[in-house]
């Protein structure tokens, strides 16, 4: 079970603390527990629960919402174009699916980074009950690694991530060993050109 506080709660259901003391107190949406310093603690389960409710009762045919990832692992890149490639396939894939885009996050880092600054706020907005889905060209894109921790804790937050693309047609062992290897060798390769630039 994971714990949210009173602070983390309100905003995501949008409502204020005071609000959420006074459900407490006539059981209309009661903490699951209280601290030693007698502090409100909602289960992250029964706010995601409340907030299909709340859903439901505003607009029972709310559009769903995405957000699109884009990243290219140079300014080189960025520079050519297919940063701006990549997120205009995307949008105009949200529109395609009907979707309503909310938000655009992009970085110009390593996949293998995981202090990228677009998919922190990212993941960070996720926990906020921002969006739906998050859209990418290629799995890859927004991983090199652990990419199925990313979909985890994004599916926790009920958000789906939609690859439009597959990452590799061949999707044998040999082939992702493959893949995997040529993106470790690209982040060293990587680093050794800025080690030489500085």
């Amino acid at each position: 079970m994971i714990l949210l506080s009173i602070g983390q709660v309100a905003p995501l259901i949008g409502v204020c603390t005071k609000t959420l003391r006074r459900w407490d107190i006539k059981g209309i949406f009661k903490a699951v527990m209280r601290t030693k310093g007698n502090h409100r603690r909602y289960d992250r389960k029964q706010v995601l629960a409340l907030l299909g409710m709340l859903d439901k009762r505003v607009s029972p045919t709310r559009e769903t919402r995405c957000v699109i990832y884009g990243r290219v692992s140079s300014s080189r890149q960025k520079k050519s174009g297919d940063l701006k490639r990549q997120l205009d396939g995307l949008q105009q894939y949200s529109k395609e699916k009907h979707y309503k885009l909310i938000s655009s996050f992009l970085d110009v880092e390593s996949g293998l980074n995981d202090k990228r600054k677009g998919l922190l706020r990212l993941l960070k907005d996720a926990t906020l009950g921002k969006f739906d889905v998050v859209l990418v060209n290629y799995n890859d894109r927004l991983a090199r690694f652990g990419l199925q921790v990313i979909k985890e804790y994004l599916q926790s937050w009920g958000v789906k991530l939609e690859a439009i693309n597959p990452t590799i047609l061949d999707t044998s062992p040999h082939a992702e060993l493959i893949t995997d290897l040529t993106s470790i060798l690209y982040s060293f390769m990587g680093k050794l050109y800025r080690l030489r630039r500085t």
